[in-house]
């Protein structure tokens, strides 16, 4: 330090201000961070953004990926070319008249999108949940369809209902005397999104972590302000 005050006054004395600057100054107070909007979610008019794949919820923590479903695997993100290629082809058996109004049904949809996801519970409950994007009205066709649907056969038992959810209707199909699976199908639709879960395991079946699975997929495309 002796050296720097030698060299030159205006040196020394610059020296001298650091050496009695004071320990402990107030730090400068920080801007805030911006607030990056979210990348996926609903829009108040019902209408979701962002990816399906976001959209759907997230593996939890007891549970773990399940396996294959047919040809969409276990965690899978369709555009709307892809799952039309696959819908088209899901309805080849049909006649060329009916094939026409399905065709033509799909798109009136306007399906943006497909996407699936499967989940393994205690290694013997397979939950599979999908979601398409379509247009609103077509979505909450779609659950009110399969709704009439199970109700016209008679044949299906009581499901479980989903808390908060009065909407969403699971249905278990008839399980003969002795059978060692059972099965459950639920639907609901969140504004422009059609959602399925399906749900295979040993008898009884684990309906309860299905139910709770659903409902955390429910919330996560809530509409803001809606009531549910």
């Amino acid at each position: 330090m002796l050296s720097a005050v030698v060299v030159g006054g205006g040196v020394g004395f610059g020296v001298l201000q650091v050496v009695n600057k004071p320990k402990h100054q107030a730090a400068a107070a920080k801007k805030p961070a911006p607030v990056k909007p979210p990348t996926y979610g609903a829009l108040s008019n019902g209408n979701h953004f962002g990816s399906l794949g976001d959209l759907l919820v997230p593996v939890p923590t007891d549970m773990e990926p399940g396996p294959d479903y047919y040809e969409f695997g276990n965690d899978t993100v369709l555009s709307a070319s892809e799952y039309q290629a696959i819908f088209t082809k899901s309805i080849g058996f049909m006649s060329t008249a009916d094939r026409k109004l399905e065709q033509q049904d799909f798109l009136a949809s306007h399906t943006k999108g497909y996407a699936l996801r499967t989940f393994l519970k205690s290694g013997s409950t397979v939950i599979t949940i999908s979601l398409r994007q379509e247009n609103q009205q077509s979505a909450a066709l779609a659950a009110t369809f399969r709704k009439h649907l199970a109700d016209a056969t008679g044949a299906y038992r009581p499901g479980p209902g989903v808390p908060g959810f009065p909407a969403t209707h699971c249905y278990l199909p008839p399980l003969p005397s002795g059978d060692k699976l059972d099965y459950m199908d639920c639907d609901a639709s969140v504004g422009d999104i059609s959602v399925w879960m399906d749900v295979e395991g040993v008898a009884p079946l684990d309906s309860a972590s299905a139910v709770s699975l659903l409902s955390q997929q429910l919330t996560r495309l809530a509409i803001p302000g809606a009531q549910t």
